[in-house]
């Protein structure tokens, strides 16, 4: 059962947050069938906590990203507050803008193919949707889940649909199945699914992972 909280609160992102966004990112993506294939050991996967605090931090100094955390209190009588979620968006980059985003580095030992066809499906599903318009891309959303269905990730979502309504810039984002009806519930409309044979858990059996591209257009 989630833990309730009291006071939710939504700000931007300071360099102390990167390491508590690895280990919510961890925590959240821990069961996900494409993370086991990406990075297929314990080892690996505990490397990869490191890349993903390095890679926040980097983010949160990025002037053409967000990332945003959500706090709140189990403890409405003490002043103590956890940070139990966070969302990255990457700001619009307009046609001539010199933007490169910050890479990421990975641990050794991942299997960089399967990493780099997911990534290769996601930009070609990207430029199908919303083509060569400028847009708001949710790159990653998670909660603690000692935390979840706490109203921290509708925050998280909502904090994008006004950006958009505010600057006319379309939404765009790939979610996992289980999370669709989310997307489809804050007003985002489905699009393509991306698939992809994986192998997970050490198994030479391959499954097949798939992911639902979401927009969502201002009036």
């Amino acid at each position: 059962m989630a833990a309730a909280l009291k006071r939710l609160h939504i700000r931007v992102a300071t360099p102390q947050d990167a390491p508590r966004i690895a280990e919510i990112h961890m925590a959240a993506f821990g069961p996900n069938a494409m993370l086991h294939a990406q990075f297929p050991t314990p080892a690996i996967r505990q490397g990869l906590q490191t890349c993903v605090e390095d890679k926040a931090l980097a983010d949160i100094n990025d002037q053409n990203t967000t990332v945003l955390v959500v706090t709140g209190s189990d403890d409405p009588e003490k002043d103590v507050v956890t940070v139990v979620a966070f969302a990255k968006w990457s700001r619009p980059v307009h046609p001539g803008e010199d933007y490169v985003e910050p890479p990421w580095t990975w641990p050794e030992g991942t299997d960089l193919d399967t990493l780099e066809a997911w990534i290769a499906k996601a930009s070609e599903a990207e430029r199908r949707s919303v083509g060569d318009a400028p847009c708001y891309h949710l790159s990653f959303i998670g909660t603690d889940p000692t935390y979840g269905r706490c109203g921290a990730g509708q925050l998280l979502v909502q904090w994008g649909i006004q950006q958009s309504n505010a600057s006319g810039s379309p939404l765009y984002l790939e979610s996992t199945v289980e999370a669709a009806p989310f997307y489809k519930k804050n007003g985002f409309t489905a699009g393509e699914t991306i698939s992809l044979p994986i192998c997970v858990y050490g198994g030479a059996e391959r499954q097949i992972y798939e992911e639902i591209v979401f927009t969502y257009y201002p009036e």
